[in-house]
């Protein structure tokens, strides 16, 4: 567990929103580079069908915080996040997808 449990529930937050495909929460969560970096490593805008998530970790880099966060699906796929506050929000100013299966 990270030293700020209000970031594990925000991460928490951000993967059912993936998985329901909650749009706007998906859009607040997300700064503007990085979701252009994941729709680019994703194969495009596609929509991906995800049916399910995993925390695999978490570690703190400085203020931030990164965590790796699997998404189950047809086509699965881990998403290293990096977390910062912006503001007095913690948003995703960068990630990348670091597995595929």
């Amino acid at each position: 567990m990270t030293p700020d449990p209000a970031v594990d529930d925000i991460v928490h937050r951000h993967a059912k929103a993936i998985v329901s495909m909650d749009i706007g929460q998906i859009m607040n969560d997300l700064m503007p580079e990085a979701m252009m970096k994941l729709q680019q490593e994703a194969g495009g805008g596609t929509a991906l069908q995800i049916n399910d998530y995993e925390v695999l970790g978490s570690s703190q880099d400085g203020d931030d915080y990164l965590y790796d966060v699997k998404y189950i699906g047809p086509e699965s796929f881990t998403v290293r996040a990096r977390w910062s506050r912006v503001g007095s929000e913690w948003k995703i100013v960068d990630a990348d997808i670091t597995a595929r299966e």
